[in-house]
């Protein structure tokens, strides 16, 4: 039930207390008996309009929780109001994700979503995902009005949900890791199996000196060999200065979902936890890298680490067998100021 004192008349509500109060004074100073068919039927409609907005529960506000996604793509959130009077709801959201749409009955502004609802019902409004994170959708505030339209009040309410934003990802050279792919099918070296161009994540011993010296281009290759699997695959550590936690959880998850896509087990560990290979491997270092907060790890998480990446600034070094490279170096199309989309569609 609603409290008398945050009970206020709506302009029209105003508009028709003036009538009575005047209508009354008018009759009391004229005699004139028929100002009371005015009169009367106003003052009633402000006493229902008035007993009905104070016997009216505040609404019930629950919203379902949109899948999370990466920044610059659109989720739908769903809203279901519960009112027993007519409802006007302003559905607030946090910095990190922007208001685009609320229907065709709603307005929209970058922070917030209006949509008025009548006795309850559901409706939706569009955010655009913004920087990485989990970032907050509500709380609501509800402006009730009577069925008459002369008396109403706003209240906020307490609920709120979530919408998790994956970090950036970029396209990774499909040969930056080739090294390391070779090396998890072991160092079988009696079957050979073909010549690459050089990357950064290579070491100067996989360098095939002949092969290279015969090349007029003066480039490097190296030579990969078949062999069984002797590696159950590949462990991830990410780190990061104080601003620099962006910058990691973008790295990790971009070579983690590259290495992922191309039949590599990744485990990534951060300072806030891990996440195992496995099946579903790709969504679960997502789900973490989005939360992340960067920092310092231990001393054993690091000396588990295949793949090293810290995070400095806007920047991030990525370590691979003792040598380090910058993560930019093995992005597609990010030497020209380019940065590249994926395909990958996490759950």
């Amino acid at each position: 039930m609603a409290s008398l004192r945050r009970i206020r008349p709506t302009r029209r509500g105003i508009g028709v207390a003036a009538i009575v109060v005047i209508g009354g004074a008018l009759a009391v100073l004229t005699g004139r008996g028929a100002l009371g068919a005015v009169v009367v039927p106003g003052a009633v409609a402000l006493l229902v309009g008035a007993v009905q907005v104070l016997r009216a529960d505040d609404p019930a506000v629950e919203r379902a929780t949109p899948k999370p996604g990466f920044p610059g793509e659109r989720r739908d959130v769903s809203v279901a109001v519960d009112s027993r009077v007519p409802c006007t709801v302003v559905e607030s959201v946090g910095s990190g994700c922007a208001v685009v749409s609320a229907g065709e009955t709603g307005t929209a502004t970058a922070g917030e979503a209006t949509v008025a609802v009548g006795h309850g019902g559901t409706f939706e409004y569009t955010v655009e995902l913004g920087r990485r994170g989990e970032h907050r959708l509500g709380p609501a505030r509800c402006r009730l009005v009577g069925s008459l339209g002369l008396f109403g009040y706003t209240v906020g309410t307490d609920g709120t949900g979530t919408v998790l934003v994956y970090p950036e990802l970029h396209d990774v050279d499909p040969g930056s890791f080739a090294g390391l792919e070779r090396g998890l099918r072991g160092n079988d070296r009696s079957t050979f199996d073909r010549l690459r161009e050089y990357t950064p994540a290579d070491t100067v011993r996989d360098i095939h000196w002949r092969a290279s010296a015969k090349r007029a281009d003066g480039e490097f290759v190296v030579a990969e060999y078949g062999g069984r699997t002797t590696h159950s695959g590949v462990t991830i550590v990410g780190e990061s200065t104080e601003d620099g936690a962006d910058a990691m959880a973008s790295a990790v998850a971009s070579v983690a979902v590259h290495l992922d896509a191309g039949g590599v087990p990744v485990t990534v560990v951060v300072p806030d936890g891990e996440s195992p290979a496995g099946a579903g491997a790709s969504a679960a270092a997502l789900r973490l890298l989005a939360r992340t907060d960067g920092g310092e790890c231990g001393t054993a998480e690091r000396d588990r680490a295949d793949l090293h990446v810290r995070g400095d600034g806007d920047g991030a070094t990525v370590t691979a067998a003792g040598r380090g490279f910058a993560f930019d170096a093995i992005v597609e199309g990010k030497q020209t100021g380019e940065r590249s989309g994926t395909g990958v569609v996490a759950g």
